[in-house]
């Protein structure tokens, strides 16, 4: 028994044994598995750091790289800053040939100081400039730099306006205003029948050229020469204090085709022969003859005083002077301005031919100095026009003013003083479409659907060619910034007038332009002169 019992309990014994091993297996594969789920959450751990990692790394490269284009974009802005700064400055060089046009103290001392006063500085060609003022005529030795204008670019000369200030084409214009004239020896026949059928007109042989004026008969005159011309002279001049005159009258070209022309009349400038005109003497040139040296109206007795004392112009000095000799100044600076503006229609044709070599007709304006005389019985005369009229005070300080106005007002006309850059949100706040609109009833009733039923349609927003709305916004501005310079040309309007005689020989720009003027002088007497 005791060894049957010893069995059983061995039997139990093993069986427990065996038991606690079959328990401990689940225990020891958990330990696996848990082993096994701990190295795979490692990997797991270890493969979502590489991408956590590649994911931070990634977002530095973005913002870094973001960083960086920003950098450059503002460097860009920058510099495009600066390269629009550098384009839109206010810049302007000056070009002579044959003068010393470079010295601020010199010829053209007054164009530089009121050039500057109104905010630009002197340059030259080889940098970005909004202005060339050159002294000569430029478009021979400068063409290459002329002919691709940017918009903003102004030249103060147009191209073909030779034909007005040289002075054997003006002297020989077939005018009433200019006394007759010949070029020798092309016109040496016809010179001869005038002077065998005028014996008591007196010539004066003038170069093509130059300066030198002389008196002299016919015999005396050189007929074979090619260098120079005749032009018969004024013998009874009207004279103040005993002293001729002449008158320069300073006139500013804007634009051909349409027309538009200016005259200044804050004043004008008078010049005397230092010596009393009778007893006359061919000889003598400062009898007759305006030079450098001549007799300044603060010096002319009848003038001194209101000039100098009551602070009077030198126009209104002559003016008050030759009312008090019974003349009819009114009538007299009408035909002034009829003499100029009749040059201009002659010649203007000439200029819209040069231009045909030039990309715009916009970048060019032309102002002239119209010298003119009086016979006693106050007829005027047209003697020539200066291309680069004088502007320098040195001979005569207190001209200074009359030359700084002149220029200021020049600058502001031509749109030099009021400088817009180059885009149109600019130019609108200066002039814009309804600045330009005209005759509305018109327009919104027989233009409505038909552009070809009056010229005036051809005003009318929808009608209105590009060329002519441009032409019309520049008219536009010029009269908003005109200061002292009036319009020769259109010529004045009267409200609601209907009267275009005097537009009939001109060509079809001219004439829309003056309808169009003619339209802003009905809403708006301001605009009739």
């Amino acid at each position: 028994m005791d060894k049957i019992k010893m069995k059983e309990e061995q039997y139990r014994e093993d069986n427990k044994q065996l038991l606690d091993r079959n328990e401990n297996i689940p225990e020891k594969n958990n330990e696996k598995e848990n082993v096994t789920k701990v190295y795979k959450y490692k990997g797991i751990l270890t493969r979502n750091d590489t991408n956590t990692n590649i994911f931070f790394l990634i977002c530095i490269i973005g913002i870094s790289s973001a960083i960086l284009l920003e950098i450059i974009n503002v460097q860009n802005r920058k510099e495009n800053i600066y390269k629009d700064y550098e384009t839109n400055r206010r810049r302007y060089w000056v070009y002579s040939a044959y003068n010393d046009v470079e010295n601020k103290n010199g010829l053209l001392k007054h164009v530089h100081l009121v050039l500057e006063r109104i905010g630009y500085e002197k340059a030259s060609n080889k940098t970005p400039w909004s202005l060339l003022w050159s002294h000569d005529y430029p478009f021979r030795v400068l063409y290459p730099n002329l002919h691709r204008l940017k918009s903003n670019q102004k030249v103060n000369h147009f191209p073909g306006t030779g034909f007005i200030t040289n002075k054997v084409d003006l002297a020989t214009s077939a005018s009433k205003f200019i006394p007759k004239a010949f070029k020798i020896p092309k016109n040496t026949k016809e010179f001869l029948r005038y002077a065998s059928e005028n014996r008591n007109a007196v010539f004066l042989e003038k170069h093509n050229q130059h300066r030198g004026v002389y008196l002299k008969n016919v015999t005396a005159i050189d007929l074979l020469s090619g260098e120079s011309f005749v032009q018969e002279y004024i013998q009874k001049p009207f004279l103040v204090d005993g002293h001729k005159f002449d008158i320069g009258v300073y006139v500013v070209l804007t634009s051909v085709d349409p027309l538009r022309v200016y005259w200044y009349k804050g004043d004008v400038l008078f010049r005397y022969c230092p010596a009393k005109y009778y007893p006359f003497d061919p000889k003598n040139l400062d009898k007759y003859v305006i030079g450098d040296d001549y007799l300044p109206t603060w010096e002319v007795p009848s003038l001194a005083h209101p000039y100098t004392a009551l602070g009077f112009s030198m126009k209104e000095a002559f003016d008050h002077y030759a009312m008090s000799k019974g003349k009819n100044v009114t009538r007299m600076w009408e035909e002034v301005q009829e003499a100029i503006t009749e040059v201009f229609l002659k010649k203007e044709h000439y200029i819209i031919e040069a231009l045909k070599n030039y990309p715009s007709k916009d970048n060019f304006f032309e102002m002239m100095r119209f010298d003119l005389v009086l016979d006693e019985d106050f007829k005027v005369y047209l003697l020539e026009a200066n291309m680069s009229p004088n502007l320098s005070s040195a001979h005569y300080p207190p001209n200074q003013l009359l030359y700084e106005q002149v220029l200021y007002n020049l600058f502001s006309l031509v749109g030099v003083a009021n400088f817009v850059n180059n885009n149109n949100a600019e130019a609108n706040m200066i002039s814009s479409q309804k600045n330009i609109a005209v005759y509305s009833h018109e327009c919104s009733t027989i233009c409505k659907d038909n552009c070809e039923a009056s010229d005036i349609c051809r005003l009318c927003k929808p009608c209105l060619e590009p060329k002519l709305k441009t032409s019309l916004l520049n008219a536009h501005r010029e009269y908003l910034h005109k200061g002292d310079f009036r319009r020769l040309f259109p010529p004045p309007t009267m409200p609601n007038s209907n009267n275009f005689e005097q537009m009939k020989n001109t060509n079809r720009m001219n004439k829309l332009q003056y309808l169009w003027f003619q339209g802003k002088c009905n809403n708006d007497i301001t605009w009739c002169l």
